[in-house]
C-alpha cells in the first residue's frame, strides 16, 4: 500500500488536488452553503481520473506486481487523504469564522461550520465516493459519467443541508455553534464519521469487484 500511495501522490496527483485544499477559505464567505467548498475535493478527484486516463495509469497500475484489488485500495486510500486533509485544514477557518470574525452574522445558506456541519461533511465525502469509484471502476475510460452521478449525489447532500438549516428545530442543532444541545451535535458528528468509514468500505468493495470483471 505505501508504494502505491508513493505512486498516486509522484504520478497520478493533479495539482488541483492540492489547490482545492485551500478552498477551506470559504467557510469564511457569508451566507454560503458551506459543503460545496468541500465539493472541490471531488473534482479534483476527477481531474486526476481523466489525467490519468489520457496517461493510460490504468494500464500501468495493472502492470504492476499488485492485484486489482490493491490498485482500487491505493486510490481509494489516496482520495482518502485529500478529503481528511481538506477537513483538518479547514478546521481553523470554523473557528476564525465563529470566534474572531464576530461581525458575519448566521449563515441563510446551510448550516454553520460546527459538530454537526462537519458530520454532514463526513456523509458528503461518504456519499461521493461511493458513487464516484463505483461507477468509476466500471469502465474508466467513462470519468465524466462517473463524476456526474457523483455530483448530482453530493448536492442532494447540500441541499438536504440548506433544508434543514431551515426547520426550526434542526436548525438549533446545525445553525448553532455554542454549546447548546451538544449531545445531538455530537451524535451527528460522529454519525457522520460512522456513514463516512461504512460508504468508503462499501466503495473499495465494489469498485474492486467492478474492476476485477474489466476487461483491459
Amino acid at each position: 500500500m505505501k508504494n502505491l500511495l508513493n505512486k498516486e501522490f509522484r504520478l497520478a496527483l493533479h495539482p488541483t488536488n492540492i489547490i482545492f485544499i485551500s478552498f477551506a477559505l470559504m467557510l469564511l464567505i457569508p451566507n454560503f452553503p458551506y459543503l460545496v467548498a468541500f465539493f472541490y475535493t471531488g473534482l479534483g478527484l476527477f481531474f486526476t481520473c481523466i489525467t490519468g486516463r489520457e496517461n493510460n495509469d490504468t494500464e500501468y497500475s495493472v502492470s504492476l506486481p499488485v492485484g486489482r484489488k490493491d490498485v482500487v485500495k491505493g486510490r481509494i486510500a489516496f482520495a482518502v487523504i485529500l478529503e481528511l486533509a481538506t477537513l483538518v485544514v479547514s478546521v481553523p477557518f470554523a473557528i476564525i469564522r465563529d470566534f474572531i470574525i464576530k461581525g458575519i452574522p448566521s449563515n441563510q445558506a446551510g448550516s454553520m461550520p460546527g459538530l454537526a456541519f462537519f458530520g454532514l461533511a463526513f456523509l458528503l465525502y461518504g456519499v461521493f465516493n461511493a458513487v464516484f469509484f463505483t461507477c468509476y471502476y466500471k469502465n474508466p475510460l467513462k470519468v465524466g459519467k462517473s463524476f456526474v452521478l457523483a455530483s448530482l449525489a453530493v448536492f442532494i447532500v447540500v441541499i438536504v443541508d440548506i433544508v434543514l438549516s431551515h426547520v426550526p428545530v434542526c436548525s438549533e442543532v446545525f445553525c448553532d455553534t455554542g454549546n447548546s444541545r451538544i449531545a445531538v451535535k455530537l451524535s451527528v458528528f460522529f454519525a457522520g464519521i460512522a456513514v463516512y468509514i461504512v460508504l468508503t468500505a462499501i466503495a473499495v468493495v465494489r469498485s474492486a469487484k467492478n474492476f476485477s470483471k474489466l476487461d483491459l
